[in-house]
Formats: C-alpha cells, structure tokens, sequence
C-alpha cells in the first residue's frame, strides 16, 4: 500500500526495515532468528513491509556498513549464531534516520490509484462490480484493524498508535469509496 523512503548511507539504501531493526537493537542485542520473532510479535509486518528475508539481509548490510556489530557465538551443542549489538556509529544513525522520518514524511502511494485512473478502460458494469469489490475488502481490511486494536492488551502505546492510524486510514478509504463508487455509477455511459 505505502511503499518506503530510501535513504542513502555508506553505499546502500537505508529503509524503514533498517529503521525497525537499529531500534530493536537500540532495546537489546539479539540474533536474526530472535529478530524475525521480535518483528512478528509485535505485527511489523502489519504495517511496515518487512519479510523474514528481510531481516536476515538487512542485518548483514547494517553489520557490513559498520552500524552494528556481530558476534558469532556458539551454546553447547547448538549450531553457531551472530549477536547482533548496535554500535555508537548504528546509534547515530539511528536518530539521523528518526529525524529524517520525522521531518520529511514519506509521500503516500496508494496502490489502488492506478485501478482507479484505469476504471475508463473497462465497461461501466464491469467498473461497478469491481469498484464493489474494492469496497468489500476496503471495509474488510478496516474491521480487521479494528479487531486487532481491541485485542491489544499489553502492547505499547506506540503500537497502539499505530493501529490507530491505520484503522482511521481505512475508516477514510471506505469513505471515500463509497462517495466515488456512487458518483461512478451515476455517470454517463
């Protein structure tokens, strides 16, 4: 739906994902695998475009562009894993790209605005019938969000923030669509 800033750093593009990662590095030192289960814990993927190869991939870029450090460490007879810890040049970083993000918010695209500036391209019943299912999974996405906020017991108020932001987002989507779905089929043929 919102695709993300890419930020330049030492030869490769920071992103929201690298953002995600310093600030959970910020928390505690953790391997890859305990990374991937902090960003699921907590939803991430609800809402920042993050995959567990993700992780992994931007852990090493970070690691290599020398804003955290790894330690390879092995417990028993465990297979080998790298700690990641961020460092005083990650932390730097860190609140360089929350200034960023803070001071120039990325600009929204929405995906479905090209369905939209396409719907001409289609005949007028066909446009409606799919302006509807725009519509279902618009509401659908909405009332999703809402479950998830009043299942929220425990998480951090910034985590709450954030489903706030997304259910009012599709609370204007739906709105929205409905005011155009409506002027849609008025229109002349």
């Amino acid at each position: 739906m919102v695709t993300s800033i890419q930020y330049s750093s030492g030869g490769y593009r920071m992103s929201t994902v690298d953002l995600m990662l310093l600030g959970a590095l910020m928390q505690r030192p953790l391997n890859a695998y305990e990374m991937k289960k902090e960003m699921e814990r907590r939803n991430i993927a609800d809402w920042i475009k993050i995959s567990s190869p993700s992780v992994y991939k931007n852990l090493i870029k970070l690691c290599k562009s020398g804003l955290v450090d790894g330690k390879t460490v092995r417990e028993g007879e465990m297979p080998e894993k790298t700690i990641y810890t961020i460092n005083a040049r990650g932390k730097k970083h860190f609140m360089r790209l929350m200034r960023k993000y803070a001071e120039e918010p990325e600009k929204v695209y929405i995906d479905f605005a090209a369905f939209i500036a396409n719907l001409a391209q289609v005949d007028h019943e066909t446009g409606i019938e799919l302006l509807g299912s725009l519509q279902q999974v618009l509401v659908e996405k909405r009332d999703a969000v809402t479950e998830q906020r009043d299942a929220l017991e425990g998480i951090s108020a910034y985590g709450t923030a954030i489903v706030s932001l997304y259910e009012r987002m599709y609370g204007v989507f739906c709105e929205w669509s409905e005011e155009f779905a409506a002027q849609f089929a008025t229109r002349p043929q």
